[in-house]
């Protein structure tokens, strides 16, 4: 009897507007000027993006706000791009002449590497004019404290698939 074997690729269709915010604000002040300025109702996820970091051992969570746009049916996330985390006991001073001792030593992981300047990513899923999409890039540049906000290409971040959202 011969044996079939069948693989399945998948690919993630990653149709949506990505604008990269850089601003020293903190997620829910930028949630609360982004809803003020855009008329947005971001509002916190019951879920945060969770990732590990070091083989499983560090364990990140990045903030989420999400808004469903009625009128046009359009699904909108607003995700913090840095988290900080306390290093494991096991790792701290591994190596050194001060191994063993703890220290609680924070460390800021990514949720794009590449990409350590942004601080926070909006995606916008859904049919969205171009005009309307340079609208809501120059109403966050607008902002106080927010130091730039721009539209980022998906296909040149290499590690986009930590941007999809389940």
């Amino acid at each position: 009897m011969v044996k079939k074997s069948y693989s399945i690729n998948f690919e993630y269709d990653y149709d949506f507007i990505l604008i990269g915010i850089c601003s020293p604000l903190k997620d829910y002040n930028m949630c609360y000027k982004i809803n003020k300025e855009l008329g947005t109702s971001l509002s916190r996820s019951a879920i945060d993006i969770s990732m590990d970091f070091f083989e499983g051992i560090e364990k990140g969570q990045f903030s989420l706000y999400e808004y469903w746009d009625k009128q046009y049916e359009n699904q909108w996330y607003l995700l913090s791009n840095k988290c900080r985390l306390i290093c494991d006991e096991r790792l701290q001073n591994e190596g050194t002449i001060f191994d063993g001792l703890i220290q609680n030593e924070e460390k800021t992981k990514y949720l794009v590497p590449e990409n350590s300047i942004v601080d926070f990513y909006l995606q916008i899923h859904g049919i969205l004019s171009e005009n309307s999409k340079l609208k809501i890039i120059k109403n966050i540049k607008k902002l106080n404290r927010v130091v730039s906000a721009y539209e980022i290409c998906i296909n040149d971040i290499a590690s986009k698939d930590n941007l999809i959202i389940k």
